[in-house]
């Protein structure tokens, strides 16, 4: 089968490999279309080699949708044909490629209300929005969050998993996307090329803020919270962040997100109910997608970018 793989790091080629053969408790997925997500070309520059464990050469891509094709001994919950969608596990062999294993415990039955250029689109922006609001930042209804990059694909999905919640929701973006987060649910938009966002909630500070830029943002996000309140980010926590939290009496926390099938199946749920949506910005060949990593590198992508087979 076709795959692209890194042989090290920075070097990024269309490979054939041998189609993989699922063990116990696995399935082999015919790959339809991958999202394709920053995670990916960090991995492939060795930017995330300390935190992942990730033996070369390796099959990237962490984010798929397609048909199960082949069943691993004692799989009992999937069935040949069954369409279905998944997080595979980061720094393992992934989903660029014809076919993927995949643990039954990663996967869920896709969304029948979307394709599966669509689907594949949620997986890794759904779980770590989910993991970062809900498991670390124990948000409830009622409870204001502030959701930093609310346009890109971790931010569009989390306004809506928020608002789901019932919380309300914050976001800051650029004046060109302020209409798009508007329709995804966002209470109050913040334009950062106008206003600082730490000026206008210092009066009114949230209960969480889900940081997505890391920085000057993430220190800055400290002083808008309420005491007892959390910060989540994606990006990172120095000690010198979780001392100047602790001393505001609020806390702070890294979040890496992880494969969980159970979630893909509420998440599906939301989607197939009409309370989640995920836009795809633009489609690519499996050959093109070191280009959609050059695009998603520039920070600037409303949505997700996706491999289509």
């Amino acid at each position: 089968m076709k795959a692209l793989r890194i042989s090290d790091y920075g070097q990024i080629s269309t490979e054939s490999v041998n189609r993989p053969v699922p063990s116990k408790g696995e399935v082999l997925v015919k790959v339809a279309a991958a999202g394709i997500n920053p995670v990916d070309w960090k991995i492939a520059s060795g930017d995330l080699a300390v935190l992942v464990n990730q033996a070369l050469p390796l099959t990237l891509g962490w984010d798929l949708s397609g048909d199960v094709v082949e069943l691993g001994e004692e799989v009992s919950e999937f069935n040949i044909g069954d369409r279905v969608f998944a997080m595979p596990v980061i720094g393992y062999d992934g989903a660029f490629a014809e076919y993927c294993v995949v643990n039954v415990n990663n996967l869920a039955k896709a969304p029948s209300s979307v394709d599966n250029t669509v689907a594949a689109a949620y997986p890794l922006v759904s779980l770590t929005s989910w993991q970062a609001l809900f498991n670390a930042g124990q948000l409830e209804a009622g409870q204001r969050v502030l959701i930093h990059a609310g346009a890109g694909g971790v931010g569009h999905i989390a306004i809506q998993l928020a608002k789901a919640k019932g919380a309300e929701v914050i976001t800051t973006t650029s004046a060109a996307n302020a209409e798009f987060v508007s329709s995804l649910g966002a209470d109050q938009i913040i334009d950062y090329t106008e206003a600082d966002f730490e000026e206008v909630l210092a009066s009114a500070k949230v209960d969480v803020v889900f940081d997505t830029l890391g920085g000057d943002a993430q220190r800055k996000s400290l002083n808008i919270l309420k005491r007892g309140g959390k910060l989540v980010s994606i990006t990172g926590i120095s000690p010198e962040i979780e001392a100047e939290a602790k001393a505001l009496g609020v806390s702070a926390e890294f979040v890496f997100v992880q494969a969980n099938g159970e979630q893909l199946r509420q998440i599906a749920e939301l989607v197939d109910a009409g309370q989640l949506t995920v836009t795809v910005a633009q489609t690519f060949t499996l050959e093109d997608v070191p280009t959609a990593f050059e695009i998603s590198a520039q920070g600037r992508v409303r949505g997700k970018l996706v491999m289509k087979i």
